[in-house]
């Protein structure tokens, strides 16, 4: 299909949906471009849209969204159906990058700046460490002395970069979300701490970030 078609189509999808069009496309593209992604199917699958609009805070069906895109407009097409999941690849995913504005997002140096200092600070290996502390029934010395680096080297720089990335949480969401993640996981090995060695009053070390973060509640 003719790249300007393509552009074209996706604009008037986009003026037909609103912000649930712009979103949904959003979330596929992020898909098709994050390394993390197994991409032997296609560029995204529908169970990784819904939970990528999840992690964005917005819990909804796009399957209509995708029947208008696939069928109608021929946006996208299916690659792979099965029992259990369904992918699709964009037929030109660079005109729809244009429509979208992805584009110039993608070359602002700061945002890619940001990202580049997330992954700096390897948060999957972070993450990898704190589920390992938080299975054991008791910590050492030296799993204390492993948690501390972390709370104030890695995770301290994490909260900083979340200050700076929410500004731009349409681009981030799933960082963000991971932030908060490691810092509710975070406070957990905390709280097993507080049970072997009383805690100062004041609250936990942690208490702090997570009421700046509005990750401390009831869930």
């Amino acid at each position: 299909m003719d790249s300007n078609l393509v552009y074209n189509r996706v604009k008037g999808f986009l003026e037909k949906y609103g912000d649930k069009g712009f979103l949904v496309l959003k979330a596929a593209l992020e898909i098709a471009g994050d390394p993390n992604v197994d991409h032997r199917y296609g560029d995204f699958s529908f169970k990784h849209l819904v939970l990528r609009l999840a992690r964005m805070g917005f819990n909804y069906n796009p399957v209509n969204l995708l029947r208008s895109l696939e069928k109608e407009l021929g946006v996208i097409e299916k690659s792979y159906s099965s029992t259990n999941q369904t992918w699709w690849r964009f037929t030109d995913i660079e005109a729809v990058k244009r429509a979208l504005g992805a584009e110039t997002v993608e070359d602002d140096p700061k945002i890619t700046l940001l990202r580049i200092k997330f992954e700096s600070l390897e948060p999957r290996r972070v993450k990898s460490t704190l589920l390992k502390l938080a299975s054991k029934n008791a910590l050492t010395a030296t799993d204390r002395e492993v948690f501390r680096r972390i709370v104030f080297g890695e995770l301290s720089k994490m909260i900083d970069l979340y200050q700076e990335m929410a500004g731009y949480e349409d681009y981030f969401g799933m960082e963000l979300e991971e932030i908060r993640e490691l810092v509710k996981l975070a406070e957990f090995i905390t709280l097993k701490m507080s049970r072997e060695t009383p805690v100062q009053a004041g609250g936990s070390p942690l208490e702090g970030s997570l009421r700046a973060l509005r990750v401390n509640d009831n869930t």
